[in-house]
């Protein structure tokens, strides 16, 4: 039987192996409990950051916003937290630092997306605008962060040509922030946000004039506009290619599937054709638009044979004793408030004009306006029948050309503008329904001022009854390379000048003017001249895409008529000599030539004619800035 020195000691060691292994499981709870907590600590962290990223980006959404109904309200605060928490997740799988620069950059081209085109956006319409907003660029921005750290730490990962992958994928990111710095830097140069008229300018504009129009600033601001981009791109790749030095990866298979499932579906959403985040956001959506409607344009000719079926001209051939030419000139830019023939002006910048008022043969229309101070979205309306105050559509009116086949004439278009090949304007397209189409740019060896435009006449067929359009490089920005620098009458040859160098160019257009007049009066038999400008523009305010008041759309407009146009076609120039101080928008231009080559169609609305006794029009009734601004709030007349 065993003593109670024995029980006694068995109770000792029961009690010691006891205490002792409490004291092993509290050092392991202690152990697992600070690894919690420290896992808490950090989950906390990237908790707050996602919560930091949905309120701003809902709350900014809402102040950058405007008119949003409260279902759209409740849309977006259901519909940016998963953007956010996605922005986040594949840094917490990985647990990737936040403070990383992997992520920094990452961070910064999704806030770049989220701020830009919605803030520039309310910057320039907040206070005209009732309702508006982009919540696509919100979504695209957070998504962008997710979708760019997934793949830099997949890069990091796997751990193989990571340097080259990293740097191919920093390239990606940077071209992606190029989009946000331009609309910046568009912002910088016109206090406005890009929009329909400015993409358009964007995707016509020729090269040479994108190299003119970066001569135009100075030294230092191009070199602002060229370092900063290249600055940016410099430090991302430095500072990505350091962090990933110093930055280890180690994630398991779950945690491999689960950054794949979140790049792929990324990917898709994001970069989807049609229905992804990135074409819908607001300057990628305006940018499709306008190439949507460029390639709308081109139903304009595919549907020219079913135009012209229907189209009927009386009569179809003009009445004149031998073959004659009729003239339809359009400037470029040129303002009337700048001509000395039209205002009262410090110089005599169009003296050969001027000095025309007192013959009987020009007719000077002073109250002469562009439909918009564009060329493209002008000339589509003058030159056909759509205009600012019809339902038509330009690509299924008919044209000034057309009209002109119907009427017996043999037609001609001859340009000193830009021919663009991939991107082919309404212009374009209306002047290569014309027997004969030029462009000076297709010559490369040619000078391109107006007057070589001269050359072409000489090429019209004085044994036709021609009608030739010529369209001016006129008063184009920038003016000092519109004319050669011996004509400069006012300053000094070359230097730089705004106010000088357009007056300059008017001299110049006037002197073309002439030139083009005297040769088709002695050569050509010319009938009659029609010349009106496309716009005008505010010589010493740098080009803006925007209505920018109306010395924009103030523009000249002048007719000429030979004794024999006159004698035959008295009603018709009474009738203009009478209207000389009415009234008129240049988007009526297709109208008034057709008055002018005095005939009859079922595609020829005569009250819409300013040389028709039936013109409806008068200054309370007519607009400019496509039916944005009235006519008669041109407090200046």
């Amino acid at each position: 039987m065993p003593s109670p020195h024995y029980h006694y000691t068995k109770i000792i060691n029961i009690f010691y192996y006891t205490t002792n292994t409490f004291s092993i499981f509290s050092f392991t709870a202690n152990i697992i409990n600070f690894i919690i907590v420290q896992e808490v600590l950090i989950m906390i962290d990237y908790i707050t950051v996602v919560l930091v990223l949905y309120f701003i980006s809902y709350f900014y959404y809402l102040y950058i916003s405007q008119g949003i109904g409260k279902n759209a309200q409740f849309l977006q605060l259901r519909r940016f937290f998963p953007c956010a928490l996605l922005a986040i997740f594949p840094s917490a799988i990985a647990q990737l630092n936040l403070s990383n620069q992997l992520f920094i950059s990452s961070l910064f081209v999704g806030a770049m997306w989220i701020i830009t085109y919605p803030l520039l956006y309310y910057f320039t319409y907040h206070k005209n605008s009732t309702d508006f907003g982009f919540h696509f660029d919100i979504v695209f921005g957070l998504y962008i962060i997710g979708w760019l750290s997934a793949l830099k730490i997949l890069v990091l990962h796997f751990n193989v040509f990571s340097a080259f992958l990293l740097t191919f994928l920093v390239t990606v990111e940077f071209l992606i922030l190029l989009i946000p710095i331009s609309q910046w830097i568009f912002y910088f140069l016109y206090k406005s946000c890009i929009d329909e008229n400015s993409m358009m300018m964007l995707q016509e504009t020729h090269y040479n004039e994108i190299l003119e129009f970066f001569k135009s600033f100075s030294i230092p601001v191009n070199l602002l506009i060229f370092v900063i981009p290249t600055s940016v791109y410099g430090i991302f790749i430095y500072l990505n290619i350091d962090a990933s030095v110093s930055t280890s990866i180690s994630i398991n298979i779950y945690q491999l599937i689960t950054l794949l499932a979140i790049v792929a579906f990324l990917t898709i959403y994001l970069w989807k054709k049609g229905k992804g985040v990135f074409v819908r956001t607001g300057i990628v959506e305006l940018y499709l638009d306008v190439k949507e409607y460029f390639e709308t344009t081109k139903l304009y000719t595919q549907n020219m044979k079913e135009r012209l079926k229907d189209l009927q001209v009386t009569p179809q051939k003009p009445v004149f004793d031998k073959p004659s030419t009729i003239l339809l000139i359009i400037g470029e830019s040129e303002s009337r408030d700048y001509m000395s023939a039209f205002s009262e002006c410090e110089y005599d910048t169009t003296p050969w004009l001027k000095a025309k008022k007192e013959d009987p043969h020009f007719l000077l229309f002073p109250n002469s306006y562009s439909c918009i101070a564009h060329t493209v979205s002008c000339l589509e309306r003058a030159l056909t029948e759509f205009n600012q105050y019809n339902d038509k559509q330009f690509y299924t009116s008919c044209s000034i050309i057309d009209i002109a086949h119907k009427a017996g004439y043999t037609t001609s278009w001859y340009s000193n503008q830009g021919h663009l090949g991939c991107a082919d304007t309404p212009v374009t397209l209306v002047a290569n329904t014309s027997q004969t189409a030029k462009w000076t740019k297709q010559n490369l060896n040619q000078v391109q001022y107006d007057e070589a435009l001269l050359e072409y006449l000489e090429e019209v067929n004085p044994q036709k009854n021609n009608f030739v359009v010529i369209h001016l490089k006129g008063n184009h920005f920038n003016f000092i390379n519109r004319y050669p620098s011996q004509f400069t009458k006012w300053g000094t040859p070359g230097k730089y000048d705004l106010i000088l160098n357009y007056l300059n160019s008017i001299a110049y257009t006037d002197s073309i003017l002439e030139k083009i007049y005297n040769y088709a009066s002695a050569k050509l038999n010319l009938q009659a001249i029609l010349y009106f400008s496309d716009h005008g523009t505010l010589p010493d305010k740098r080009r803006s895409p925007n209505f920018d008041g109306f010395g924009t759309v103030r523009i000249p407009m002048f007719a000429y008529f030979s004794d024999e146009y006159i004698q035959k076609n008295k009603e018709i120039y009474q009738t203009l000599s009478d209207n000389q101080n009415k009234y008129f928008t240049n988007d009526l231009s297709y109208e008034l030539m057709c008055s002018i080559f005095n005939i009859k169609s079922n595609h020829f609305d005569e009250t819409n004619s300013l040389a028709s006794p039936k013109y409806k029009f008068t200054r309370e009734m007519l607009t400019t800035d496509l039916g944005k601004m009235y006519i008669k709030d041109d407090t200046t007349k």
